[in-house]
């Protein structure tokens, strides 16, 4: 487990992360978990696991958890309360540093302070890495013809949006669709996916599709082998 201090900073400010394809840079993750609570109304869509809600109900669950324990901790040291949940969170970390700098926090309450922000961090992670991503394809639908489509934004204006998404998440099989009004066009599944991306122009690696289990059809592996 990472430690508090780096903890803290990943909740409550913009930070960079190593990762295997290299570094990647972060928004406070409670800024993300705050957005990701109605991110579900910014899309238009419906909120997670299938309440219809437009809201993200785990994110909020998490979000108001993480709330109730930052209020129990500041309790705890009797400090007084602070609303905005990143001052709060900050606050809170320096005076349980100064307190036990002191010799006034014994080592259970420590390990409680210490391990609490560490564990939100990897909650955030996980509802992070749970969640359904977004990709735009900024390419001519295969089916319409399509690029762009134009959806009302916030201010009453139009906004213009490719017409082709792709859904994926961790342990799922992506989706893709065309949202032109005309088309309809929609793919299931890693080979519906991987052939779209064939037919749009996107690089495939063959052998690790086929590794996978997905099958292009004779006519594609045909062309790949040939390239």
């Amino acid at each position: 487990m990472e430690s508090t201090e780096r903890a803290v900073v990943r909740l409550t400010e913009a930070h960079t992360e190593m990762t295997e394809a290299g570094a990647v840079e972060w928004p406070p993750l409670l800024s993300w978990l705050d957005n990701a609570v109605t991110e579900q109304v910014k899309r238009g869509g419906a909120g997670s696991g299938g309440t219809g809600s437009p809201i993200d109900m785990n994110a909020l669950a998490l979000l108001q958890r993480i709330e109730h324990g930052v209020k129990q901790m500041r309790e705890a040291l009797y400090l007084g309360p602070q609303r905005e949940i990143v001052t709060a969170i900050v606050d809170t970390w320096r005076n349980a540093k100064t307190y036990r700098a002191r010799g006034e926090l014994d080592d259970q309450q420590w390990e409680r302070i210490t391990e609490a922000f560490p564990a939100w961090v990897a909650e955030i992670e996980q509802e992070w890495d749970d969640r359904t991503r977004i990709m735009e394809v900024t390419v001519p639908c295969p089916s319409c013809g399509e690029r762009w489509i134009l959806e009302e934004d916030t201010a009453g204006g139009e906004k213009r949006q490719s017409a082709i998404i792709v859904e994926y998440a961790e342990g799922r099989a992506p989706t893709a669709e065309c949202r032109a009004a005309e088309c309809g066009g929609f793919w299931v599944g890693w080979a519906d996916v991987a052939r779209l991306g064939f037919t749009l122009g996107a690089e495939q690696n063959l052998e690790i599709l086929q590794a996978c289990g997905i099958d292009l059809g004779d006519t594609i592996t045909a062309t790949l082998h040939a390239n």
